[in-house]
């Protein structure tokens, strides 16, 4: 819809199950044993040579998503799902069970992450949820490529907002980010599939 033809998937667990989707297709061989910035290593190649909208498999949003990402300037931009109270309280009995820490500065030049990750201890401390969408320019690209190998970071069992998280100790102007408020839902297990079809009948 937002007329991105070149489309990657990095497949593990169950890649048979994409065999008919018409798409490049990159496998992690270690997906048992890794973790999400390990499989989007795998994709090094392309993310040297281009800038790409990175999304997590398991979320469900609108349209505008991408495209909020696509008009923002910089070369780590990250979207923030504005609508998170709602979603994580559909989602969680107590949702600071699973809510993380979120902040970020505003200046004249755009939003800019100052946190991210780990427990939170208060709602009313949380500015938004990573949503899982982010965009990387080959710069940006290398810039994280060259953070790794001179912190020594292994990365077998590293996921995204952790990695962001370091990043930020060292650079704090240097991950954008773009609000976004409309619909927007994570699915981990069954249970969230049915919360989702409530949250989409509902249209929360």
């Amino acid at each position: 819809k937002n007329n991105i033809k070149k489309i990657n998937i990095i497949v593990g667990y169950k890649k048979n199950l994409f065999e008919k989707i018409k798409c490049n297709k990159i496998y992690n061989r270690r997906w048992g044993s890794s973790n999400i910035f390990y499989s989007l290593n795998k994709a090094k190649k392309i993310l040297k040579l281009n800038t790409c909208i990175v999304s997590y498999s398991d979320i469900i949003y609108d349209k505008e998503a991408i495209k909020l990402l696509i008009k923002e300037s910089g070369d780590i931009v990250i979207l923030n799902n504005t609508n998170w109270k709602k979603i994580w309280k559909i989602r969680f009995k107590n949702p600071l069970d699973d809510l993380e820490n979120f902040d970020y500065f505003s200046s004249t030049s755009g939003n800019f992450l100052t946190k991210i990750g780990g427990k939170a201890k208060s709602m009313s401390l949380i500015k938004g949820q990573f949503a899982g969408l982010f965009k990387v320019s080959p710069h940006g690209w290398k810039i994280i490529s060259e953070f790794i190998k001179t912190n020594k970071i292994d990365i077998n069992n590293l996921d995204i907002t952790s990695f962001f998280s370091k990043l930020l100790k060292k650079n704090k102007k240097i991950i954008k980010v773009v609000n976004y408020n409309k619909s927007w839902f994570e699915i981990d297990t069954l249970r969230d599939y049915k919360n989702y079809k409530i949250y989409k009948r509902k249209k929360i």
